[in-house]
């Protein structure tokens, strides 16, 4: 694992350990809190029933007027009740009975107890009440408490056993996420050996999804769709260098074979100028096709166009048409130009791609005929050249836009093409974000390219 990578089992594994803590802490404080509640309401219930209690012994001792009898059964009362005192108290509010009256605070808790404070520090919860007692024993209040130690220990010992539970309830998920999230990782894992496996020689492989999760299934696709993308790219760059290789040749040759004639024998100064010429000639069609190949290499890498104008497309097509000229007039060819729009690109890159259209229709239409340069504007500006003649074949139709194709498949050199032609168009549509294309039909074909309306 590289230096600062992160682990997915592990976020996932700290990421279910926290919720565990979350939910046990959640869960253990509210069964302490309802457990605290229990016996504080269970606590209560006990006060307020020995109040009532001691009210009714109280009754009966003002009915005999036996103070000694109510202390007697106050005493058996509490016998056995360790935890519960109780006190009677005179208007005076001096005790009458239970020994040294606790401390009362000034707060209460939430069921109304009371908090007190025996004189030797014992916290207690108890309740009061309004009661008048026999004539020989001046009672106006009753005091009942329980002493809060019992309490406090039970939920000190539960509060340890909420501790413990929650603590390895925690751990033991923490320990289950972790194998789950391996387990559950396990696929990602057998996808990234299968990728390592892919290489040079091996670049025919792909990822297996049959067995793969649903949440894998995007991933797979997209990666073997990328593998496809990057295996196709590849056979197109074994055969443009192919290609390249081919078309360079031939010219180099060329050259070659001239010099070694030319250095064979004593040759005259018309003779070495005439040699030079036509080797400046193939020097100048091969710069044009190393020039070509640079800047469809440039657009390939993503290059836009730029200096984008707002142009009447009309003008650029009557400029490109006067180029021509001399052209179609040897051909015995005439244009017609049709359709106007306007739209922001590159004017030089447009005029270049309508003159690789013309010369490749010019090329292909019969001495007489009459191609039609249309401009044609909607959602998109669609810029093509209609030459009347026989219709492409499928096949042609396809790969025409393809570096270095020939309809013929001639390898020879005919001095006025090198194949990037059709290529450049499509590469010039795609740097204004546009495409190309190509339709026929039983009059004659239509080849061209479309860009936006307005540059993004």
């Amino acid at each position: 694992m590289r230096t600062g990578a992160r682990s997915i089992t592990l976020r996932l594994t700290i990421a279910l350990g926290a919720i565990a803590f979350a939910v046990f802490a959640v869960a253990g404080l509210l069964l302490y809190t309802g457990l605290a509640r229990q016996l504080e309401q269970a606590d209560r219930e006990d006060l307020l029933g020995k109040v009532e209690l001691i009210k009714h012994l109280v009754d009966e001792a003002r009915i005999s007027d036996d103070s000694a009898a109510l202390k007697h059964h106050l005493d058996d009362t509490l016998l056995g009740h360790g935890g519960i005192r109780a006190w009677l108290l005179s208007p005076e509010g001096t005790t009458l009975y239970g020994g040294k009256q606790p401390a009362i605070d000034t707060a209460s808790s939430s069921t109304g107890l009371l908090r007190l404070r025996r004189d030797d520090g014992v916290p207690m919860e108890g309740v009061q009440a309004e009661i008048s007692g026999p004539a020989s024993l001046p009672i106006s209040r009753v005091l009942v408490a329980i002493d809060l130690r019992p309490r406090e220990q039970i939920l000190s010992a539960y509060r340890g056993i909420l501790g413990v539970v929650c603590t390895l309830g925690v751990l033991f998920t923490l320990l289950l996420s972790a194998l789950a999230a391996r387990r559950g990782l396990a696929p990602v894992k057998r996808l990234s050996r299968e990728a390592g496996r892919i290489g040079p020689d091996t670049h025919t492989m792909r990822l297996s999804g049959g067995s793969v999760d649903v949440e894998l299934v995007g991933l797979v696709h997209a990666f073997n769709g990328a593998l496809d993308r990057l295996e196709k790219a590849y056979r197109h760059v074994e055969a443009f260098n192919a290609d390249v290789a081919h078309e360079l040749r031939t010219p180099l040759a060329t050259l070659i074979n001239g010099a070694q004639v030319a250095l064979s024998a004593h040759r005259t100064g018309d003779e070495l100028r005439d040699t030079l010429a036509s080797h400046l000639e193939e020097l100048e069609q091969l710069k044009t096709t190393v020039n070509d190949m640079l800047f469809l290499a440039r657009a390939d890498q993503g290059d836009k166009a730029r200096d984008l104008q707002r142009v009447e497309l009309a003008d650029e097509v009557a400029k490109t048409v006067d180029y021509f000229e001399a052209l179609l007039e040897e051909s015995g060819l005439s244009v017609r130009c049709e359709g106007l729009a306007r739209t922001d690109c590159n004017p030089s890159l447009i005029r270049r791609a309508l003159s690789n259209l013309l010369s490749n229709a010019i090329k292909h239409t019969a001495a007489g005929e009459t191609l039609i340069v249309r401009i044609e504007p909607g959602e998109t500006i669609r810029l093509s050249v209609f030459n009347p003649g026989p219709p492409l074949h499928h096949e042609t139709a396809a790969r025409m836009f393809e570096r270095f194709f020939r309809a013929d498949q001639a390898r020879g050199r005919l001095g006025e093409s090198h194949g990037l032609g059709l290529a450049i168009v499509r590469a010039i549509a795609g740097m204004h974000g546009g495409r190309v294309f190509a339709e026929t039909s039983d009059k004659g074909n239509t080849v061209g390219f479309e860009i936006p309306l307005r540059a993004a």
